[in-house]
Formats: C-alpha cells, structure tokens, sequence
C-alpha cells in the first residue's frame, strides 16, 4: 500500500484558501441568479422582499423525521419574470430549466413548465421566511406536494437559467 504525504506550498495559499472559505460563510443568506446572455442577480431576503411574496404551509418527510412549517417567499416564476429572464414566448421557455444548488453541493432541477402558470403551475417557492421568522440556514427552496423534503434544499447558493 502507498501512502502519499502532501504538503501546500506557501502560506499565502492557505490564507487565500481561509478567505474563499470565509466569503462562503459570509454569502449563505445570498444566492447568485445565472441566465444566458444576462449579468448574473445577487439575491437576498431584502431583495426578495421587495417582490410579490407568497406564503404557503408545507409537510414532508427528511432524515430528520416528519418537518412542517409556514414559508414566505417569491414564486420562482415570479422571480424569474421580475429580473426579465421569462419573455412573452412562454413556449421557447418550456425548452428551459432552473438548476438549484446548495453550499453542500445537492442540486435539483425545475423546468420551466413545471413552475409556469399556463402549464405546470406548481408553485415553488424560494423563501426567506420560516413561521415568521428569518431562516437561519440561508434561502430556501419549498416545494409544495413533495412527500420527501429532497427539493426542500436549504443554503442555496446559485439559480442556474439553462
């Protein structure tokens, strides 16, 4: 068996490697908006606030057992109409997605059809708000009707428009 033994080269390189790590915690409340041929949006609860909220009660199963609670946020249609990623041509935006992906690395896709009021109209919701309160762990995604919580995913840090 071969054992390897690593070494960094510099401090510099773990000051710079604390820092990145540093600006991840700092940016949990914020989620970077990406879409094609558009600068990317940086997103928080006070930016999400200014939107049309929806509130809406939701129960699931996780890891941790049965969760419920009362989240207040934006629709994702809504979002993605009010920073004019969504057009008039509802039909070339079924060809679309949205790609969530959290700090820990799980990731779930919506397309567009799915959250689209004339189609699917399934009102996913990226909240802000838990029970009344701020959500400690970031923004989070909520998905009404899921049985399992695996699209509830909690810390996002990128909306990927694809």
């Amino acid at each position: 068996m071969h054992i390897g033994i690593y070494r960094i080269a510099s401090l510099p390189v773990l000051l710079a490697l604390a820092l990145l790590w540093a600006g991840r915690a700092f940016s949990a409340d914020m989620v970077v908006l990406n879409a094609p041929d558009q600068k990317p949006a940086t997103l928080d609860a006070t930016s999400l606030a200014a939107l049309s909220a929806t509130e809406t009660t939701t129960v699931y199963r996780s890891s941790k057992g049965i969760e419920s609670g009362i989240y207040k946020g934006v629709l994702l249609w809504d979002l993605l109409t009010a920073t004019g990623i969504m057009t008039d041509d509802h039909k070339a935006a079924l060809r679309h997605s949205l790609l969530v992906t959290a700090s820990d690395g799980h990731q779930v896709v919506f397309s567009v059809g799915e959250i689209a009021p004339e189609f699917g109209n399934r009102p996913v919701l990226l909240a802000y708000e838990m029970n009344g309160a701020p959500i400690p762990d970031g923004l989070r995604m909520v998905v009404p009707g899921d049985l399992r919580g695996a699209r509830h995913i909690k810390n996002i840090v990128t909306l990927d428009y694809r």
